[in-house]
């Protein structure tokens, strides 16, 4: 895929490639954004077995906290907690597990503004399709300043540009990192 044109938001398709272009093949994905399913299926080849974990039946917050699993069952592979921000918010406290721990995690908040998922199911449970869903907005989470107060660095990251660097940069810690990606 193209990159977005600069200023323009980055599409999850593109942001989700150039995951795949970077990362090595037997690295882990602990899975939990649910409204990017489609194109993580599209754009997010699983390379070998094992290296794929994700939630079951809807259960909303086990992603996060079961990368940190996953790396202590799994001493020194690269895990990839590949999270939206409305997941995230579940159980954020994994953060401060992954730190204490010094887990080779990289976390990838997929940063949305919003529950997707509670509002893509929202027609199901009798709303009206376009309608506001109290409590689904997220405006305004720093999920940087998050992980600095669980004891893990992170960066965000607004434009394409820096995508590439940022990923790379995750991926080649040694300890817990954590992305921000608009």
């Amino acid at each position: 895929l193209a990159p977005p044109a600069a200023g323009e938001r980055m599409p999850v398709p593109w942001v989700l490639q150039t995951l795949a272009d970077l990362r090595a093949p037997d690295s882990i994905v602990v899975e939990e954004a649910p409204s990017s399913r489609a194109p993580m299926q599209a754009h997010l080849p699983m390379l070998c077995s094992g290296t794929f974990y994700t939630m079951c039946s809807g259960g909303l917050g086990h992603s996060l906290p079961a990368a940190v699993g996953v790396a202590l069952a799994q001493p020194g592979a690269r895990v990839i907690a590949l999270i939206g921000d409305g997941s995230a918010m579940y159980a954020i406290q994994a953060l401060w597990s992954a730190a204490q721990l010094r887990l080779p995690i990289t976390v990838l908040i997929l940063k949305n503004r919003r529950y997707a998922a509670l509002q893509d199911f929202a027609p199901v449970f009798g709303y009206p399709p376009g309608a506001d869903v109290a409590g689904t907005a997220l405006p305004d989470l720093d999920f940087v300043a998050l992980a600095a107060g669980h004891g893990m660095p992170g960066v965000r990251v607004a434009e394409a540009g820096a995508l590439a660097d940022a990923l790379a940069t995750a991926l080649q810690s040694v300890g817990p990192t954590l992305v921000e990606i608009e």
